[in-house]
């Protein structure tokens, strides 16, 4: 079994993916947009939206998509109350072998973001830091230390 994240974003995760390919080193990135899939009729403002985002960077994956603004399942009075909820707020947990590598990666989703537990050592990491990236989304980025290997 294999568990990925998916990233909801609201107009930003082309923007947000290219970022993070960059950042994370992805070895791959798939990006469809909803006019890639006829059977998903959207208003013509959305056709350029991202559907489905796919980044594999080695045998981990990230996915996401842009999310249509109303957009749900049910109906009436369940959906206007859903609609008031703020979204689910999650973090994304990195985890690295060298305090270095995961110190670049923490500076680099830090960059215009909102650094929430500055990059440093603790009793269980050689280095860990959470940030919030400039498109909203929690990072816990990891080091892993030097017995986990062993």
């Amino acid at each position: 079994m294999k568990i990925t994240p998916n990233l909801m974003f609201h107009d930003q995760a082309r923007e947000a993916f290219g970022f993070y390919a960059e950042v994370l080193g992805a070895d791959q990135l798939n990006l469809i947009t909803f006019a890639d899939m006829p059977e998903a009729p959207v208003a013509p403002e959305w056709k350029d939206k991202i559907a489905h985002a796919w980044m594999q960077v080695g045998d981990q994956a990230i996915m996401g998509s842009d999310s249509q603004p109303g957009v749900c399942a049910d109906t009436g009075e369940r959906k206007a109350e859903e609609m008031r909820k703020p979204p689910a707020q999650t973090s994304v947990a990195v985890h690295f072998d060298s305090a270095d590598k995961a110190r670049t990666v923490f500076d680099r989703l830090g960059e215009n973001g909102l650094v929430q537990l500055p990059f440093a050592a603790t009793s269980w990491s050689p280095g860990f830091g959470m940030v919030r990236d400039r498109f909203g989304k929690d990072w816990m980025i990891n080091t892993f230390p030097p017995q986990a290997h062993a």
